[in-house]
């Protein structure tokens, strides 16, 4: 796949397909050029591992492999390193042909496998294991991704340095430094990175995926404080309604009484809302929320609709249970948005709609100072208020049709009163602010807000930002 570098292909390989090739180019990095032995050529667990390679006209010109340790694994004491639960991630084997150094064709598939591979697979530990001439980039590990020396195996020149990063906050903040590198990386080498949650579960290997892990975590409720959040979450329920009835309307929805799936439903807010409109009235609705906080509300406020514990990654719904799923403000905070992709596809329908509701941060235009404030906010939050920049692509690997794309542009030079126009929304400058207010909950960019805020409120400066609605429509099979 590409996208602006021509002759450039990158994928995930199976080892029964691909491993040939890989151990030719390793043979020829490795051993010939930088004079290896033939034993770091082969690995045990090739085999099992994860392999992404870039192809240059249709030859692999470089890789790199990331090797799974269960807990208990025995190779780990060969690295010094104690047991502990959960997955063990080796990264190894990062390597290109000469011809092609220099055009950031490692640094996409360096950063694109770290990225995936947290996001994915949720490992415990990762490490990474430097001998003869690649020892000299313990630094580089050191300084840009927080790797830490855990131990020297060995002696002398034949010794390595074994590396790594372990506990919840350090892969935390590894994970945004990878998707940093690799949006980076990206940008001067532009190639598609496949999704690895496709790959994985097209070969069989979905059991690797941390489901309940992830299905327990809340990017959206973790930093905030949900009684400070319920006011605003009443008054964007309230305007995304008036944005989105036009938007209803347009859409040809499965006629009732079909099934609404409404994921992520927070409060239940919303869901009642639109529950009344013309364009689903009739159908059978039910909403779907992690949190208990906010699912306990909602079964409180509305009791005659139908409300279950469960979330984007796990639903807990029978397979092709339902002929629509909403999903408002959800992409933005999810970490893995393929294994959501992934999940919503097993439950909707053949022919089914997923019509998807965000943000998009890419769209913002006003002073630089509030943009450094949300490029801030991208940097520290797991969550990608930009998904639906790459949402097509994304929704087609899952075998999503698009079916419309509606862009509203949201303003602030409306009145007290928020008022409505062909693919805008004008709002106060008060009101405009609280859409961008819950950044100020987040410690790590306190001193970015507090400019922005400054700034917004000492200035007449203009802002806005786009509200996307994307429907797509699950192929069938």
């Amino acid at each position: 796949m590409t996208d602006g570098s021509p002759g450039i292909e990158v994928r995930w390989l199976r080892w029964e397909d691909a491993g040939e090739a890989m151990l030719e180019l390793r043979r020829r990095v490795f051993v010939e050029e930088q004079h290896f032995g033939d034993d770091v050529v082969e690995s045990p667990r090739d085999p099992g591992g994860v392999h992404l390679g870039a192809f240059v006209d249709g030859t692999l010109a470089a890789t790199i492999a990331g090797y799974l340790y269960e807990p208990g694994a025995p190779e780990l004491a060969a690295y010094g390193l104690p047991q502990i639960d959960g997955l063990t991630v080796q990264f190894s084997k990062r390597m290109e042909l000469a011809a092609h150094r220099g055009h950031g064709i490692t640094e996409v598939i360096g950063a694109g496998l770290f990225r995936y591979v947290y996001e994915s697979l949720r490992p415990a530990r990762i490490f990474i294991a430097l001998r003869g001439v690649h020892r000299q980039l313990e630094r580089h590990y050191a300084r840009l991704f927080d790797f830490v020396r855990h131990a020297e195996v060995g002696e002398g020149e034949g010794s390595t340095i074994v590396m790594k990063v372990e506990g919840e906050a350090g892969l935390r903040a590894l994970y945004l430094k990878t998707r940093a590198a690799a949006e980076s990386a990206l940008r001067r080498c532009p190639v598609t990175v496949p999704s690895l949650v496709r790959f994985l579960a097209d070969n069989g290997r979905d059991e690797l995926f941390p489901r309940a892990q992830l299905a327990a975590e809340n990017l959206y409720v973790a930093p905030l404080s949900v009684a400070d959040e319920l006011p605003r979450l009443a008054a964007q329920n309230r305007l995304l309604l008036a944005e989105q009835r036009p938007r209803l309307a347009a859409t040809e929805f499965p006629s009732a009484p079909a099934s609404v799936l409404d994921v992520g439903t927070g409060t239940g807010v919303y869901l009642a809302l639109i529950a009344g409109e013309p364009a689903l009235a009739g159908r059978r609705v039910k909403g779907l929320e992690p949190s208990p906080q906010l699912l306990a509300y909602a079964r409180f406020a509305y009791p005659k609709l139908a409300f279950a514990q469960g979330s984007a990654y796990q639903t807990g719904e029978p397979d092709a249970a339902h002929d629509v799923i909403t999903a408002n403000f959800v992409f933005i905070h999810l970490r893995n948005p393929d294994l959501a992709l992934l999940e919503l596809r097993r439950v909707l329908r053949p022919g089914g709609l997923l019509y998807v509701v965000d943000v998009n941060d890419t769209t913002y235009t006003g002073p630089e100072v509030i943009g450094q404030m949300i490029a801030a906010h991208h940097r520290h939050h797991e969550g990608d208020r930009t998904i639906l920049a790459s949402l097509p692509r994304r929704a087609a690997e899952f075998g999503f049709e698009p079916v419309q794309r509606f862009r509203t542009t949201v303003r602030n030079t409306g009145g007290v009163e928020p008022s409505f126009g062909v693919d805008e929304v004008r709002l106060g400058r008060m009101g405009m602010w609280g859409m961008l207010s819950f950044m100020g909950q987040r410690e790590e960019i306190e001193s970015a807000y507090q400019a922005a805020q400054e700034h917004y409120l000492s200035t007449e400066c203009e802002i806005s930002l786009d509200i996307e609605t994307h429907v797509f429509r699950r192929s069938g099979g």
